[in-house]
């Protein structure tokens, strides 16, 4: 009966629209499988890897899957920041993402990760995660900007020597709160560091 429903289910979602099923972007489905990771949930966590993942952590034994869980809530710090996003047109995604990684004897304030994922049957699935005290090249790189929207006029260039009547071009507000550098940072203190 179960076997049945579950069959049921497979077919209902292959005809659904890709864009159903792939509802949630890849920093979603990371978000997922770090919360599954931290909170020692293997179940949870093979939701959210790819298939070859999952075959291999079936095919491990009871205390090789538990060394590999302890190992991955070691190496992953609790707490992070997608700080980058690569998605290419073949169903692959990259996230680079920055944490404070403590791990007990030694703290380093800011380590650096790099999460690999690919699609599979129109859903983002993790591959590889890999965390490291040294810094990716991409984040060397300025983010590019977006692409500027349509311009719905002419652009309004100030004469030189004139003052601009225009209140859209005055800036005020409050001022950028100051950076603090601390042993764990929130994503907020890491935005303020930007």
């Amino acid at each position: 009966m179960k076997h049945s429903a579950i069959l049921f289910l497979s077919a209902v979602f292959a005809f659904l629209p890709g864009a159903a099923r792939a509802a949630d972007e890849p920093e979603a489905v990371y978000a997922k499988y770090h919360r599954a990771v931290m909170s020692n949930d293997v179940g949870e966590m093979q939701k959210w890897i790819t298939a070859a993942r999952r075959a291999e952590l079936q095919g491990a034994s009871d205390s090789t899957r538990a060394a590999a869980l302890t190992l991955a809530q070691y190496m992953v710090p609790r707490a992070y920041a997608v700080q980058r996003r690569i998605v290419s047109p073949n169903g692959r995604a990259t996230l680079i993402a920055t944490g404070s990684w403590d791990g007990g004897h030694q703290t380093l304030d800011t380590v650096y990760g790099t999460i690999k994922l690919v699609q599979e049957n129109g859903e983002w699935k993790v591959g590889e995660t890999a965390w490291s005290d040294q810094k990716p090249e991409i984040l060397l790189t300025p983010k590019s900007a977006p692409a500027p929207a349509a311009n719905k006029g002419a652009a309004k260039v100030p004469v030189a020597g004139s003052a601009s009547s225009d209140a859209s071009d005055k800036k005020l507000g409050k001022a950028k709160p100051e950076c603090v550098y601390k042993p764990v940072m929130t994503a907020e203190d890491m935005e303020r560091c930007r």
